[in-house]
């Protein structure tokens, strides 16, 4: 097999070359990223490039013969520049599911994320894969995760003889992670709980991300397939667990302070104020398909993927237990 594998140098991408590279079936991985990774896994060539230039993606595919593509390329830290995020993002999915088409290849998995579905009042609990992505308009990354998941579905729609994968994980984390996502939880005097709402929030282990990657790179699966660990935890769990007091305070006022910090550029605000949808609104996913369809099953669940991440970073002492959740009920 020879793959080529979109923004593989990094998070996610660096763990599932590694994992991909040691296969006996894998010819050639090819990553094409905007930097160079960090270790050079057996069995892969570095290509840097940009996924908006259509041309050299396609010359590239063809030249390499490329039998699988993996999309992982996606601007994950928002940008005060929604523009070029979105051109990034969506106009680069586009030109690469476009290149794929052209040169012929038969399997395309890209992941967008459980934040496609959008964080809403009304979102069953859980979710499955056939409820509708609406995104989030407020909120750039969950906004532009939703329109390129969009793009995926059209694309398997108009190429019927080929497959299309949309893996949409939850909140990926593990003790390399360093994204907007983590950062509150390591410079945040406080956490919001916005209108004193104390809801749920999943995580997955980035190990258990890239097995299920692969699961569905190996079963040509096609479909929208969530990957999330077992269990949940609520933010106050989340808080407890590393010591880090809440707040209650109105979605209002919570969302007027974030959208002026971030409007200023001001420190420690790493997100527009639309994040804050998926602190006060359910956006939980179920992860039955994957386990049916792949085998799949995390080796971690939610509480020791965070616990795990927080130990790893040192918000954790390295001999004490985290506190436990509180009994429900």
């Amino acid at each position: 097999m020879r793959y080529l594998i979109t923004g593989g140098s990094g998070f996610i991408g660096s763990k599932f070359i590694e994992e991909l590279s040691g296969r006996d079936e894998t010819d050639l991985i090819v990553n094409f990223d905007v930097k160079p990774p960090a270790t050079q896994a057996p069995n892969t060539e570095f290509v840097r490039g940009d996924v908006r230039d259509f041309a050299s993606m396609r010359e590239l595919m063809e030249r390499k013969q490329i039998t699988s593509l993996v999309h992982l390329a996606f601007l994950l830290n928002p940008i005060h520049d929604e523009y070029l995020m979105y051109d990034i993002d969506i106009n680069g999915t586009e030109r690469v599911l476009r290149a794929a088409a052209e040169t012929g290849v038969q399997h395309v998995q890209v992941t967008t994320s459980a934040i496609a579905y959008g964080a809403w009042p009304d979102n069953p609990r859980p979710i499955a894969e056939d409820h509708p992505v609406r995104g989030m308009p407020d909120f750039s990354y969950g906004r532009d995760k939703a329109d390129s998941d969009r793009l995926c579905q059209l694309w398997a729609l108009e190429h019927p003889d080929r497959v299309m994968t949309i893996v949409r994980p939850t909140i990926v984390f593990g003790p390399g992670v360093d994204n907007f996502i983590y950062r509150p939880w390591e410079t945040a005097p406080f956490m919001p709980l916005p209108d004193g709402v104390n809801e749920q929030i999943q995580f997955v282990h980035v190990d258990d991300t890239a097995d299920a990657l692969i699961r569905l790179l190996d079963a040509k699966a096609p479909g929208a397939f969530n990957v999330a660990a077992d269990g949940t935890m609520t933010w106050q769990e989340c808080a407890d667990m590393i010591g880090l007091k809440t707040r209650n305070i109105s979605y209002r006022t919570a969302y007027r302070l974030y959208d002026w910090a971030w409007k200023l550029r001001l420190p420690r605000v790493d997100a527009p104020a639309g994040v804050l949808g998926t602190v006060r609104y359910p956006w939980i996913v179920s992860n039955e398909k994957l386990k049916a369809e792949t085998g799949w099953a995390p080796k971690y669940d939610a509480r020791e993927t965070f616990e795990l991440t927080m130990r790893a970073k040192g918000k954790l002492p390295a001999g004490a237990a985290a506190p436990q959740a509180a009994p429900v009920g």
